[in-house]
């Protein structure tokens, strides 16, 4: 059973289970590894990493990316997210990505939409996406399709 979903700063303390973590075989195709998501904010101050948490037991990683340059609708986004094989089909995935998008609105309360992209062939992650709330779009960003979550009023109820 979970307990409370966190989203924690990658830190000394939980980089080596963040690093560890990995995705099943057959995903390991469409996500980055994790040590390459921690290793793009040291060069892109605007990319953040963050890692998921159950307790003190790291479950998976996510970045988020804010690019203030944008225009409004397309400033906020998640460039990266992952749930560990071990941890996958347990709602941590829902959950971590409502809070990873909670965080967003708060950090940023003028935020419309939460965008990512996804790799076309990667149809389990698609539907993953748009169960939480996600809907396609007509983009591509570096041949990967671009999903948008339009943030509501009442925000997300985790």
């Amino acid at each position: 059973m979970m307990k409370n979903i966190e989203i924690k700063p990658i830190t000394q303390k939980n980089i080596r289970e963040c690093a560890k973590l990995e995705v099943s075989e057959d995903q390991k195709q469409f996500v980055a590894r994790n040590l390459a998501t921690i290793a793009w904010a040291y060069v892109d101050p605007q990319f953040t990493p963050y890692a998921i948490c159950d307790g003190e037991t790291v479950v998976g990683v996510a970045a988020v990316e804010y690019i203030p340059d944008n225009e409004d609708y397309d400033r906020h986004w998640v460039p990266r997210f992952m749930i560990g094989e071990q941890f996958q089909g347990k709602g941590y995935g829902k959950q971590g990505m409502l809070k990873v998008i909670e965080m967003i609105t708060k950090q940023h309360s003028s935020c419309q939409r939460v965008r990512l992209s996804v790799v076309p062939e990667n149809q389990g992650a698609i539907n993953f996406y748009k169960n939480i709330g996600f809907m396609e779009t007509d983009e591509t960003l570096e041949d990967e399709n671009v999903m948008d979550f339009f943030i509501k009023n009442d925000i997300v109820n985790v």
